[in-house]
């Protein structure tokens, strides 16, 4: 009994270290590939973002198969799943996560950006401008978010789209407009006027930068768009 109860205690605590390895992993990114198999699960998540795109397809999938049995629940989890699903060619498994996964976590910006392309290539601008603003809202990648943007808002349907999701009041409009000098002003003043009319409250400080800075350059149709909006900004 006494060797039995040694044995059991040995057992216990090399199962505790590998528990508390594998947790040390969120925190110490470099310690995840020294985790035993059998303990990953934050470690696994590690090591499949870190390999996903790169192993080979078989690897991969086994990988982020393993990661979303071990971990189902979070949305990066099946985003990653997805990507492993597509190179080994099954694109449809791949658009079912991807959809589920932008349903479960707005903040999963691989899901949100292969939701966006999705819809934007399919002409569904509205779509495109929810994702944008789940996008804004996370706050990654900024050139991208921009680039993005600049081609939603360059079709009249595009801005039109922008306005009605601007027009929910959503914080991300914040981030979006600080960051919207790339943005054509036209396109911008017109985004920002359709938007306040349909009940936007945007940021008052933000919009009086704008101002400003169309005036300046002596776009005064825009800027007196952005007068406009300023009378129901939020202050």
């Amino acid at each position: 009994m006494r060797m039995v109860w040694i044995s059991l205690m040995g057992i216990l605590a090399l199962v505790a270290s590998g528990a508390q390895l594998d947790r040390q992993s969120r925190r110490t990114p470099m310690l995840a590939p020294i985790v035993p198999t059998m303990f990953r699960s934050f470690a696994q998540a590690r090591h499949v973002i870190a390999t996903v795109r790169s192993a080979e397809p078989a690897e991969a999938l086994k990988a982020a198969e393993l990661l979303v049995q071990r971990r189902p629940i979070p949305a990066e989890h099946l985003s990653l799943l997805a990507i492993a699903k597509a190179r080994n060619g099954d694109n449809d498994a791949a658009l079912l996560l991807l959809q589920t996964a932008a349903r479960r976590g707005w903040r999963d910006s691989i899901a949100q950006q292969s939701m966006f392309g999705i819809a934007f290539n399919a002409g569904d601008m509205a779509e495109s401008s929810r994702r944008l603003a789940a996008l804004w809202g996370i706050g990654e990648n900024q050139m991208m978010l921009s680039a993005s943007t600049t081609k939603v808002l360059a079709t009249p349907e595009g801005r039109k789209a922008m306005a009605a999701t601007m027009s929910t009041n959503g914080r991300w409009t914040n981030a979006f407009l600080n960051d919207s000098d790339a943005v054509p002003p036209r396109d911008l003043a017109e985004t920002i006027a359709m938007a306040a009319a349909q009940g936007a409250h945007l940021n008052c400080r933000i919009l009086q930068r704008i101002e400003t800075a169309y005036a300046q350059r002596k776009l005064n149709a825009e800027a007196a768009m952005i007068t406009q909006a300023r009378k129901t900004c939020a202050r």
